[in-house]
């Protein structure tokens, strides 16, 4: 078995995923109170650091530094 590199937009988009979840877990149990406004800017907080990992990730395969 091969060991590749993480891809750095899978990585941002599980963390991103990950925090999101226990932020909400959290205010289901009722240790803070969220309110939409604050779960809406989250959501996109989230949704802009993905979009932003895969703008730094190069088109050409060639860029790559896989190896």
């Amino acid at each position: 078995m091969t060991r590749g590199r993480v891809d750095r937009v899978s990585r941002t988009a599980g963390a991103a995923v990950a925090l999101l979840g226990g932020i909400l877990c959290i205010d289901q149990l009722d240790l803070i109170s969220l309110s939409l406004g604050v779960v809406a800017a989250a959501l996109c907080a989230a949704a802009g650091a993905i979009l932003v990992a895969s703008g730094l990730t190069p088109d050409d395969p060639e860029e790559r530094d896989d190896e």
